[in-house]
């Protein structure tokens, strides 16, 4: 197999990393020096540098989930199984990086450890989360791949906003020992990248899976009926048509349709509290008797949560997963919808931290998509379709039934120009 040309060497990497603010929690230089030498074409990511999302164990360092929570927790004695299964194909990690608190917001701000920014027109734009460090360092060049999570849009949100590829696949496809839960439903490891031949590879490597062909015909690709687009900020649903008629102009099969079980989950979400929420309350909600140890953010979600579970469950989503689940099946078939990834772009750092109230609407506008699809249990990955542009980064969110991993990772290669 020929390996894709590796984004720089680890030396470059750490070089990188020492002059780049905000996006490394920790380096691991002696994973560097002890990891790496190319042993040939047995080890598809030979000499490629990566990071790490801080929910991932790394032997001999702290997992934080970038809270003061975890502080006093014992280093990890060994790799979680997807950093082993990377360093077994030859991938270098350098460092592992900052994120929104306990993986618990989408938008990426994190005042103790940091907050990566992207600056455009003299202001600074946070780049989503949860795994905001991760993003930041695939767009700065710091390294070829970073491990993220995704359990509401945790990866694709960034990757979507830095104008990287992200991919967040079916649950289960990716081992997940070794990584901080926050709400175990719809948690799954994730993958950022700076191209999707890259991806590809990693895909195969942390599914366990050996190079194999997909359906050699070209996809069909559905969007779904404008209501359930309508709640997308104008700028975005006007990048997403023009997005759509150059691919259509292109070649490409798109169809539009109406998809009902998008409307029915985003039903369900809106009238139960969120499996997100109801779990995550679970695990992080009695440290509200110890405020000073979370972030304000977190705090207010976890203190919305405590309210509505009082008169409110999760029960019904629990309940309606299975058949949303098949109903996706038989109304997508074999196509791959595309969507935008955010109904929002990424808004301005100062805006957000001036004004509570309008940070946790854009946190819940920013995951709102994404949610959808994590529900149905949908493979999806981003791709850029604007690099390079002075406007914010626009992508295009491609999705899939449940275990279509290959069709849509093929799909989006398919999209994107040679």
């Amino acid at each position: 197999m020929t390996r894709p040309p590796v984004h720089g060497t680890p030396e470059c990497a750490l070089a990188k990393a020492q002059q780049t603010e905000n996006v490394f929690l920790q380096m691991t230089y002696a994973r560097a020096a002890d990891g790496g030498q190319d042993r040939g074409d047995e080890r598809p990511l030979a000499g490629v540098p990566f990071a790490v999302k801080d929910v991932f164990d790394v032997r001999g360092t702290r997992t934080s989930a970038a809270s003061r929570i975890f502080d006093r927790r014992p280093v990890a004695r060994r790799d979680a199984e997807v950093v082993r299964r990377l360093a077994a194909a030859g991938a270098v990690l350098i460092g592992k990086t900052t994120m929104s608190e306990l993986a618990y917001s989408g938008l990426g701000v994190n005042e103790r450890f940091g907050t990566p920014t992207l600056r455009r027109a003299r202001h600074e734009y946070v780049v989503g989360g949860s795994s905001s460090g991760s993003a930041a360092a695939v767009h700065a060049g710091v390294v070829t791949f970073a491990l993220a999570s995704d359990t509401s849009g945790s990866g694709r949100i960034p990757a979507a906003w830095t104008g990287v590829p992200g991919f967040r696949p079916t649950l289960g496809r990716y081992p997940s020992d070794g990584m901080t839960p926050l709400a175990p439903t719809l948690d799954t490891v994730a993958v950022i990248a700076a191209d999707l031949t890259h991806l590809e590879i990693i895909d195969r490597v942390l599914a366990g899976e050996s190079h194999m062909g997909v359906d050699p015909r070209p996809p069909i690709f559905v969007v779904p009926h404008e209501e359930y687009l309508a709640r997308c900020d104008r700028r975005v649903l006007e990048r997403f048509h023009a997005d759509i008629a150059r691919l259509r102009g292109n070649g490409h099969r798109i169809v539009q349709r109406r998809i009902d079980v998008l409307d029915t989950v985003h039903q369900l979400h809106r009238l139960h509290v969120p499996i997100v929420e109801s779990e995550a309350f679970a695990a992080f909600g009695a440290y509200l008797e110890q405020p000073d140890l979370l972030s304000p953010p977190v705090q207010r979600r976890l203190q919305r949560s405590r309210l509505r579970l009082r008169e409110q469950r999760s029960t019904p989503l629990y309940e309606a997963m299975a058949s949303l689940r098949k109903q996706f099946d038989l109304e997508l078939a074999n196509a791959v919808l595309l969507t935008p990834t955010t109904e929002i772009d990424a808004p301005a750092f100062a805006d957000i931290r001036a004004s509570p109230e309008l940070h946790d609407e854009m946190n819940g506008r920013a995951l709102a998509l994404t949610m959808m699809l994590s529900y149905l249990d949908a493979p999806s990955v981003v791709i850029p379709t604007g690099a390079g542009s002075a406007e914010p980064p626009s992508s295009l969110q491609l999705s899939g039934r449940s275990g279509q991993d290959r069709r849509v990772l093929h799909a989006a290669q398919s999209l994107t120009p040679a």
